[in-house]
């Protein structure tokens, strides 16, 4: 294969973010007003899924810098490039309703078709089936939009929740990093967890 040809391995870009839709939710870019709710679940107190993100937790007056890159990724075109989405419940007729989680898609590898993803959803609504209808959602652009191969979610193992998430995709653990990320001071272990473009299909045709 040439390097031409290899580049474009994942044939959806340039994809700018887009409103996504489910049956009851809707994936939006982040918005400056959502500020203060993503500070109501990224705090590390708690028994939120948030007190095990492997990246640095800010304070609400530390906050805003910070959640503006986040609003920021909204375009995926190189290696490194990232999308966040706000998930809302949607309402009665449809519409916009409250903010009660956040997803990411970045890109690790145009060439070899390699996507992470990410996701923090407010303990208020754990076992409800959100994150998993969101995170389905996402799954299904990075292999229906983007035409990714391989898509991957790096996790605190102690963050059961969102292994059980993983597994309930269909992803596979695939590796655990002893003290692999230094988050506030101290050092944590890493798990990833991955599906292919055929599994996924397979599991959600």
């Amino acid at each position: 294969m040439s390097n031409d040809a290899h580049t474009t391995a994942l044939t959806g870009l340039p994809y700018e973010a887009e409103q996504l839709t489910t049956d009851r939710l809707l994936l939006r870019p982040l918005m400056e007003e959502d500020l203060e709710t993503a500070q109501s679940y990224r705090q590390r107190e708690g028994v939120g899924v948030a007190r095990y993100l492997l990246w640095e937790v800010h304070e609400r007056e530390q906050a805003e810098e910070p959640f503006a890159r986040r609003r920021a990724r909204r375009r995926l075109e190189r290696d490194g490039d990232g999308l966040v989405f706000a998930v809302e419940l949607r309402g009665d007729e449809g519409g916009a309703g409250r903010v009660i989680g956040d997803m990411s898609v970045f890109l690790k590898s145009a060439a070899d078709a390699q996507v992470e993803v990410g996701w923090v959803f407010h303990p208020a609504v754990h076992g409800r089936g959100y994150a998993t209808e969101a995170a389905e959602a996402l799954l299904r652009l990075c292999f229906d939009t983007l035409g990714a191969h391989r898509v991957v979610a790096e996790l605190d193992p102690r963050n059961e929740a969102s292994a059980r998430l993983c597994d309930s995709l269909g992803m596979r653990r695939e590796g655990h990093y002893i003290e692999s990320a230094l988050v506030d001071d101290a050092w944590v272990d890493s798990c990833i967890h991955a599906i292919l473009d055929r599994e996924f299909r397979a599991l959600h045709a």
